[in-house]
């Protein structure tokens, strides 16, 4: 009874533990309670594909962009809490689970106070890679953790069930859903499995992991199928998911990959975890070398055929995230799961509890307290003042200025375009967009058929009001807002919109 106590308590403490840790980190969203700041580009146009779909309209089909269905339906439950902050809770969600994740994979190897210590500075990853949160690679980051830990468990542990299987596949289906080139750990891991299965004659287990793994992908990915079929967007959703983001990603030539892979790699806890596993893989080459048959604190040759994997899926990660050739933060999400086996193999190999050696500890040390704790502790510190600032409006001048122009100058029925790439303005504004496009760039610059199809639904919309989104003018537009007889607006307003320029259609000027 006394152990089951304290095994209670222990878990309450690490439910706690991993709670405060999620809420620290998630002062950092503009989304967040007590903020309810201006949500980061991309966060907007997610929430604004999200405000659409909430009004009976249809991703893809009446609201383009790029991004995997779940992005939206994520933004749209989130949505139901709070038309405008209730996505945090949504994010709070997913930081939680992934930290919940990442303390499961590091009790795999080390002890809890250690788990914990992997959450701090796996975590600390985040403060590069949040990037305003809301993004694809924050909601994949839980069932990377997940699938991972099932993996882990079953190369140390021969740990494996029907359950899993589908739960690994539901994992894969939903980070497919989000966006494909974030599946390197079921790519790696399911053919190490294969391997696995191969050499030891497992042909019955093989079979029967295919089975329920597919089970688990489709049904996660086909409901989300048949509800864009029966809405007649499918074919709007391969154009713009997988055709579009084809184009997309080659768009850059192979001197951005090379720089973006090398961005990706450069951070020291990235190097650290990619050494570490190289170290421990030597390790584990050279006792197989000596003899194969023995067994040594888990040396095997399962668990070296496991080191080798975890280091070509670490490489083959950053890759995938390279692949574009473009270098946004932001895509690093996926790295943070990542890393949470190498932190607690480090652990594990130190034997601290055995006074390990000094290197290693000052190693560990360095990494607690130079890399992880710095960060976490500034957004500590700044608590007390986000808390005395929950009531004030902290959207920006610009956002205000232009949203209150917009509101004057039209109703709510009434729909707006922003010519460049400022969802907010629809978000803050309360406004749909006129055209399929609430934004247009940078898919003008590369798909400009699609910039052709926003001014043909422009010229047969011509909506009340134009924003020009932070000096994103160029000839096109205005030589559309001198034919149509727009005008100026902002010049002669005393609101202060920065960059950004507000046209209004003459003739409502006349009534």
């Amino acid at each position: 009874m006394k152990k089951l106590r304290k095994d209670n308590l222990e878990l309450l403490a690490v439910i706690v533990f991993i709670f405060a840790a999620t809420f620290v980190l998630l002062l950092k969203s503009p989304l967040n309670f007590w903020l309810r700041g201006d949500a980061e580009t991309d966060s907007s146009v997610y929430k604004t594909v999200a405000f659409m779909m909430n009004k009976g309209y249809m991703p893809y089909r009446d609201s383009f962009d790029h991004k995997g269905p779940l992005t939206y339906l994520v933004n749209l439950l989130g949505m139901q809490f709070d038309e405008y902050c209730g996505v945090w809770i949504m994010e709070f969600i997913t930081v939680f689970a992934t930290f919940a994740g990442i303390y499961k994979i590091a009790r795999l190897r080390c002890n809890k106070i250690f788990s914990c210590l992997c959450i701090l500075i796996c975590g600390s990853l985040l403060y590069d890679y949040f990037e305003g949160g809301n993004m694809v690679e924050e909601y994949a980051m839980p069932f990377i953790a997940v699938s991972l830990y099932i993996f882990l468990d079953y190369f140390l542990n021969l740990k494996i069930s029907k359950l899993r299987l589908a739960v690994c596949g539901g994992c894969l289906g939903a980070v497919f859903l989000l966006r494909p080139n974030m599946i390197s750990v079921w790519m790696v891991f399911a053919i190490a499995v294969l391997i696995d299965c191969i050499i030891k004659k497992k042909n019955a287990d093989l079979l029967k992991f295919i089975v329920f793994f597919l089970i688990g992908f489709v049904v996660v990915t086909l409901p989300v199928f048949i509800w864009l079929a029966a809405n007649g967007c499918f074919g709007a959703f391969i154009e713009n998911y997988i055709q579009f983001n084809v184009v997309y990603s080659s768009a850059k030539g192979a001197g951005d990959k090379w720089n973006a892979y090398f961005y990706f790699i450069n951070k020291t806890l990235i190097i650290f975890a990619l050494l570490i596993m190289g170290y421990i893989c030597s390790i584990k080459c050279e006792f197989i070398a000596k003899d194969k048959t023995a067994i040594k604190d888990k040396f095997t040759i399962d668990t070296g055929f496991l080191y080798v994997t975890y280091l070509i899926y670490l490489l083959v990660t950053i890759l995938l995230i390279a692949m574009s050739g473009m270098p946004y933060a932001h895509y690093g999400m996926i790295l943070v799961p990542a890393i949470a086996f190498p932190m607690a193999e480090l652990f594990a190999l130190t034997g601290l509890k055995n006074n390990g050696n000094a290197t290693t500890l000052l190693i560990i040390l360095y990494m607690v307290g130079a890399i992880a704790m710095p960060k976490w502790l500034t957004t500590s510190g700044d608590m007390v003042n986000k808390y005395n600032d929950r009531a004030v409006d902290h959207h920006s001048d610009m956002v205000k200025g232009v949203c209150e122009l917009v509101g004057e100058n039209t109703n709510e029925d009434e729909r707006i375009s922003v010519y460049g790439n400022g969802d907010i303005i629809y978000l803050v504004s309360n406004r749909l967009h006129a055209t399929r496009y609430s934004y247009q760039f940078p898919i003008g610059e590369i798909a400009p058929a699609m910039m052709d199809e926003y001014f043909e639904e422009l010229e047969n919309e011509l909506p009340p009001v134009i924003v020009i989104w932070e000096r994103q003018a160029d000839e096109r537009i205005e030589s559309f807002l001198n034919e149509n007889n727009y005008t100026e607006i902002s010049d002669s307003s005393s609101y202060d919109i920065g960059k950004s320029r507000v046209f209004l259609i003459s003739r409502r000027n006349f009534g």
